[in-house]
């Protein structure tokens, strides 16, 4: 029996989910639970201790769900430090009719990460974009083609050594060992986008509370990643600031009354909010509240524009399936209308997919893209025989070329 667990270690909740990978194929989930996180911020860890009893806490209620005994778990990291960056390999056989395998790919890769980097970082993915044999371009998978020298392009993501090495600490004092890292968009890809969106080209936007991630896809490869530390707690902080509120009911007031965008609102309604200490109540309207929510929503869309889609010369034609919002700050009412406006494309809320068992309908809800695209990443290694070890990047490459050829073909 092959069990999986994703753990979502974010800025304010921790997720985790149990699943069994059964012989026919599905993926049946056995427990689901989060729990509010204090260590982290921005998707960093600032304190182990409370960390890792959190982690404990949210581990012991998915094994009372699932009557299984949680050892290994799979973990997303996100932040503004973790970055992607493209690069080139080239290998040469001596026979003109040589037929390219799978340990040529492999070699490629391995290759594509002779790259120079800072000391401080570590190679976290490395995922083949595409390929070129004796001149040919836009070959998504050679193997089994016949060529004499092999060019690939490949995107790799590297994380700090720090965000790594704390995360694994955090881990260890709640008993666990991690079975390997992914970067939050790429998993959160992989539970709420559809082949078709991957081909014609797509972003992704997960939106959580510490930070905002975006993957770019385009011909079913995955050609940019990158994050921003502006999400949800930001949104939360400028309530609380704007009203003189306590943080608990600032973000009580985003969840329930909060909207992103102005003409969403078809109904107008007066909110009565105590302030803090002895300043008494106010009484506020929902368009006065989506005022302050829905400048800081355009911010972050603006930025990531500027910053990451403009900055790297994507323009909309490159995602024309347009723009996929997922991550708890998706929640947000009037979301949608605001990007597909700012971005001038179309725009859905991302929800979770390709689960079975008792817990699904729970899991079909944004603030589990991330825990849930975990564990299908996890699952489609294990369908391959893989075995996904901690910074093994060997197996992800192996994973990827086969999920690319079995998908894209």
């Amino acid at each position: 029996m092959t069990y999986i667990v994703g753990l979502d270690i974010g800025t304010s909740k921790v997720c985790a989910l149990v699943a069994f990978l059964e012989e026919n194929g599905n993926i049946n989930v056995l427990g689901l639970a989060k729990v509010p996180a204090y260590g982290l911020v921005h998707g960093g860890i600032i304190n182990l201790e409370r960390t890792s009893e959190i982690v404990r806490s949210v581990i012991s209620m998915v094994e009372n769900q699932s009557g299984e005994k949680v050892r290994k778990v799979v973990i997303g990291v996100a932040g503004e430090d973790i970055s992607g960056i493209s690069s080139i390999s080239v290998i040469t056989t001596r026979a003109p009719d040589h037929i390219i395998k799978e340990e040529d790919v492999a070699r490629l890769m391995e290759d594509a990460k002779n790259i120079r980097y800072p000391s401080n970082k570590i190679i976290l993915h490395t995922l083949p974009q595409e390929f070129k044999v004796d001149g040919v371009e836009g070959i998504k998978n050679p193997v089994g083609m016949t060529g004499i020298r092999v060019e690939a392009t490949v995107h790799i993501v590297m994380a700090p050594v720090s965000l790594i090495e704390n995360f694994k600490r955090a881990v260890g004092g709640a008993g666990l060992e991690v079975e390997g890292f992914v970067f939050q968009p790429l998993a959160s890809a992989y539970s709420v986008l559809e082949p078709e969106e991957m081909e014609i080209g797509v972003a992704l936007i997960d939106i959580g509370a510490g930070t905002t991630d975006v993957a770019i896809f385009e011909d079913g490869i995955i050609r940019y990643s990158g994050s921003l530390k502006m999400a949800g707690e930001e949104i939360t902080r400028d309530i609380r600031k704007a009203f003189g509120i306590q943080r608990e009911l600032a973000e009580k007031l985003k969840v329930s009354e909060g909207y992103a965008y102005m003409d969403a609102i078809t109904e107008d309604k007066s909110i009565q909010i105590r302030r803090i200490g002895e300043r008494g109540s106010i009484e506020i309207t929902r368009k006065t509240l989506c005022q302050v929510i829905q400048a800081r929503v355009e911010e972050i869309f603006e930025t990531l524009y500027v910053n990451h889609l403009k900055k790297q010369g994507f323009m909309r034609r490159n995602v024309s399936a347009g723009i996929v919002l997922t991550g708890g700050t998706a929640l947000l009412k009037g979301i949608v209308e605001l990007a597909s406006e700012k971005f001038d494309l179309p725009a859905r809320i991302g929800i979770p997919t390709g689960f079975t068992g008792g817990f699904v309908n729970e899991v079909q809800n944004p603030i589990y893209s991330t825990v849930a695209g975990l564990v299908l990443y996890r699952a489609e290694s294990i369908k391959k025989g893989d075995v996904v070890k901690s910074g093994d990047v060997k197996s992800l490459i192996k994973k990827l070329t086969e999920f690319l050829r079995k998908t894209f073909s």
